[in-house]
């Protein structure tokens, strides 16, 4: 098995969500196709701020404005995690790796978790890391939230839109390959009448939230549930109406609908 499908075995087996994996394996191979015809062994810091430098600027995309800090700090996440785990691997057999350092700056060691991008180098002797610039969310005027939640065509939509505007949580996906997280990730099991909550898992990790939701939310559950749903067999709590009916609802079928609605308004 070559280094980066090791690498990526040893990632599945730490429990890392298939964003990471699929992100990190992507971006060791576009460092390792970087580097052409030099050797891996013979990486150094220097290397790894050239490429820094050079993914950065967006100069592969023939860009001017070149990549966002996040996405740079991702991709250095990803080569650190990489070149620990080489370290890792060799000092158990005297590889090329045994006993050097990593050579993308890293600090002590955070928590695990399997969240893509939260496991960033800390800032180094080599300042590689970009500064993300802290954006300001958008406000929304509650009066023209109300309205598009009310002015959905259907009442599964209506009772997504509100759930979104009660809790504040992600709208998220169902998906066979990233598995489920936010409120399309929702099952009938994470709705918790008694309680008057519902669980949301989050994005890329295992971490749940318990969210309450208000009163004016259930009866529209009901009626969907009632007169939309019927008797799916998935224990996804929102599913398909017309070429999906009855399977869960995936986010680009949710999104077009919105958007279509969204612009008629």
């Amino acid at each position: 098995m070559d280094d980066v499908g090791a690498f990526v075995e040893r990632l599945v087996m730490l429990g890392r969500s298939s964003y990471t994996v699929r992100t990190y394996r992507l971006g060791v191979e576009h460092f390792i196709r970087w580097l052409a015809s030099q050797s891996l062994d013979d990486v150094t810091r220097q290397v790894v701020s050239e490429y820094i430098a050079e993914f950065g600027s967006g100069a592969d995309l023939r860009t001017e404005h070149g990549r966002a800090p996040r996405t740079v700090n991702n991709r250095l996440a990803a080569l650190a995690a990489f070149f620990a785990f080489l370290i890792e691997r060799d000092s158990h057999r005297a590889g090329a790796w045994s006993g050097r350092e990593n050579p993308v700056p890293t600090g002590p060691p955070g928590p695990a978790h399997g969240m893509s991008g939260r496991d960033l180098p800390h800032r180094g002797r080599l300042e590689l890391r970009r500064r993300e610039p802290r954006v300001l969310t958008r406000d929304l005027d509650p009066s023209v939230a109300e309205h598009l939640a009310a002015e959905q065509v259907c009442v599964r939509d209506r009772a997504i839109v509100t759930l979104l505007l009660r809790t504040g949580q992600r709208i998220g996906d169902w998906s066979a390959e990233h598995g489920r997280h936010g409120v399309l990730g929702l099952r009938l099991s994470d709705i918790d009448r008694r309680r008057r909550t519902v669980t949301v898992l989050l994005k890329g990790a295992r971490d749940e939230h318990r969210v309450p939701v208000t009163d004016d939310w259930w009866p529209l559950l009901d009626e969907y549930l009632a007169t939309e749903r019927g008797q799916a067999e998935t224990s996804a709590l929102w599913v398909g109406r017309r070429q999906a009916k009855g399977r869960p609802l995936r986010y680009p079928a949710f999104e077009a609908s919105f958007r279509n609605r969204f612009w008629d308004w």
